[in-house]
């Protein structure tokens, strides 16, 4: 019997039935769009995590973390890694759908 395959799509679409993950994932959405991008783009450069701490002026772990989406980055180590990558910022500001706040959250 073999274990049937999740993909990370799929793991979250399930997840997101749940009001409490869904709420929560909506806080965190932002820092997860931004840690998919800059894996996308080391990894299309061919470079480690070790490089780009290095031409960041980083340490590793800190873009292990960055790439988690497990940190809310300050916008001058997001512009740091960015520019590591031959990138800069660009910050979009939207119209948000209403949505219920989690209690206690900010």
């Amino acid at each position: 019997m073999s274990a049937r395959r999740v993909t990370v799509d799929d793991w979250l679409r399930a997840e997101r039935r749940d009001e409490e993950f869904r709420l929560l994932w909506d806080e965190r959405e932002a820092a997860y769009k931004v840690a998919r991008e800059l894996i996308r783009l080391r990894k299309k450069q061919g470079l480690s995590q070790s490089e780009v701490a290095r031409r960041a002026g980083l340490k590793q772990p800190a873009i292990a973390r960055l790439e988690s989406g497990a940190v809310t980055p300050t916008l001058d180590t997001i512009q740091r890694v960015a520019h590591a990558l031959g990138r800069q910022v660009e910050i979009r500001l939207v119209r948000a759908a209403r949505r219920k706040k989690l209690v206690g959250t900010r």
